[in-house]
């Protein structure tokens, strides 16, 4: 078990702060759940999970695999003055019903940044065929690569925190009283290391 104080060394690093500004917009609501953000004493820690250990948010099951930095993102070319970081993750849907890649994994599945703020990756891709994923389907096992576009003046660290959220069923979710998976508090971190290929001509 790990505290969350712990996110702000795993986090810190000089070149997100390129991006906090925007990423504190685009997440208001992640603020609203106080993101994560070292929490009271008497708070349950959050749990520590590393490379293939697998984490269950309620409606998703997480298993991170690996992360890396490149100069091309999945499947792509060497982009000029452009480096990109990834998280290669075995995902599962563990609801009733399909859902989009832009909904609960996007949301939910994200990177701590400096100041502990939640940020969105860019990009979900298969890791197959790197094609942008679509609908997770209920119980089957999905391996994507979530990719971050790094900002300008980013500095390798050799190791990154992502976060993923929790979810709860609320029969009443909607003002319909349809019911739905909301988006609850940090349910889990992931700290791992970042493999560094930033010399390599071809994707992995």
């Amino acid at each position: 078990m790990a505290n969350k104080d712990e996110l702000i060394g795993a986090a810190r690093n000089p070149w997100w702060q390129a991006a906090a500004a925007v990423a504190a917009i685009a997440l208001a609501a992640t603020v609203a759940l106080g993101g994560f953000k070292p929490a009271p004493s008497k708070t349950k820690p959050l749990t520590k999970y590393a490379a293939g250990q697998r984490a269950q948010s309620g409606a998703m099951a997480v298993t991170p695999l690996r992360a890396w930095v490149a100069r091309y993102r999945p499947g792509g070319r060497i982009e000029p003055n452009q480096l990109y970081l990834v998280l290669q993750a075995d995902i599962e849907n563990r609801t009733g019903r399909s859902f989009g890649s832009y909904d609960y994994l996007i949301k939910d599945l994200i990177l701590v940044g400096p100041t502990l703020e939640a940020v969105k990756a860019d990009l979900p891709l298969a890791a197959d065929d790197h094609t942008i994923v679509g609908d997770l389907h209920p119980r089957l096992k999905q391996r994507v690569d979530l990719v971050w576009k790094l900002p300008p003046g980013y500095a390798y660290a050799p190791t990154q925190a992502f976060g993923l959220f929790g979810r709860d069923y609320k029969s009443k979710a909607y003002l319909n009283d349809a019911g739905g998976w909301m988006q609850d508090k940090p349910k889990a971190k992931f700290v791992l290391p970042v493999q560094d290929l930033r010399d390599r001509l071809v994707a992995p």
